[in-house]
């Protein structure tokens, strides 16, 4: 009888011949007539009547104990606090419902959820005799039974759910999940670690990129004892010496004070390998070579270099680079220098 039964498809495969010659192997989709399993659908309308009667509860526990609390502050602030009357045991309910199969877990939330139901009847048996209808403390005492009612049905359904094990058999189930929360944990400590190491190794290259703190002659100490060069200065400068290479050491230090890096010129000498009474040789080539006029190019600079420093691609460079601003191109340069010196 179709109401003792359903029908459910399922596959099968077969083997066929095609007209060719060849063996093929699809699937095919029969139906099967199974019975009905009236237990899985009783406990499912067990449920949904269960969540209607938590929605009525919970809206009847809402209203009543929204309207004591909007007395005292703003209503939005009212109803949403009177939902946490009855959100409490509902949640103490759904963490008794997945602890079902372990008792000691189970006891917590089951405890906390029936003190959080007594408060919350409570509060509507208060709104009912505070209020001015008549029969209003009755009123309250049968609006705090909806609650009671759907604890209790809610309750009855996971005492259904529960499965009754022995002592030895709820000691071995505590084990199996012992063993794989253990796992879990062991996994989430390894994906820590992981992350934990990233940032060691992060802070280890970071800081291990930036070599010692590299030392200069301090004039000032009768004892020649030398003075400490920060990384920042130390970057700083061997950055203005890598796009003016021929720049005397006081032009470094002004154009370093103007982006608030204080140095001197030793230090500048020092970290360029240049001797604290000596020049670079260049340098003083490098300022004689300025353009005669506005309309000078880059051609004209890269020749009058060339004259000063012969082929030496480096110094050309250095020279044009001081005239034209760090923006000349080394290749540029040295098809020009080519060019003129052939």
């Amino acid at each position: 009888m179709p109401i003792l039964t359903r029908t459910v498809t399922c596959e099968r495969p077969i083997t066929w011949t095609a007209p060719d010659g060849t063996t093929r192997t699809d699937t095919e989709t029969y139906p099967v007539q199974v019975p009905r399993d009236w237990r899985r659908g009783g406990l499912a309308v067990a449920t949904t009547g269960t969540g209607i009667l938590l929605a009525v509860a919970v809206a009847w526990s809402t209203a009543s104990i929204g309207d004591l609390l909007a007395g005292a502050v703003d209503p939005v602030i009212a109803y949403s606090a009177a939902v946490a009357f009855d959100g409490a045991w509902i949640i103490c309910m759904l963490l008794e419902w997945l602890a079902r199969d372990e008792p000691d877990k189970a006891r917590a939330p089951r405890t906390f959820g029936w003190l959080a139901l007594v408060a919350a009847m409570a509060a509507v048996c208060v709104h009912g005799w505070l209020s001015a209808v008549e029969h209003g403390f009755a009123t309250g005492i049968i609006g705090a039974g909806v609650s009671a009612i759907a604890k209790t049905v809610w309750s009855l359904v996971i005492s259904h759910t529960a499965k009754e094990l022995s002592p030895v058999a709820q000691a071995w189930v505590r084990e199996r999940r012992e063993s794989v929360d253990a796992e879990l944990l062991d996994a989430r400590l390894d994906v820590e670690l992981l992350r934990a190491r990233a940032r060691i190794g992060a802070y280890r290259a970071a800081y291990a990129a930036a070599p010692a703190i590299e030392t200069v002659p301090d004039p000032d100490k009768p004892s020649g004892q030398p003075a400490p060069v920060s990384p920042t200065v130390r970057s700083a400068v061997r950055a203005a010496l890598e796009v003016s290479p021929g720049a005397w050491p006081e032009d470094i230090v002004e154009q370093l004070a103007r982006i608030g890096i204080e140095t001197d010129a030793d230090t500048v000498r020092h970290l360029s390998g240049q001797h604290p009474d000596t020049q670079d040789s260049s340098s003083g080539d490098v300022l004689k070579l300025v353009p005669h006029s506005p309309d000078d190019t880059i051609t004209d600079s890269v020749r009058a270099a060339v004259r000063t420093h012969g082929s030496d691609v480096d110094a050309v460079l250095s020279a044009v680079r001081r005239v034209h601003g760090p923006d000349v191109k080394r290749d540029t340069v040295r098809r020009l220098v080519d060019r003129v010196a052939g």
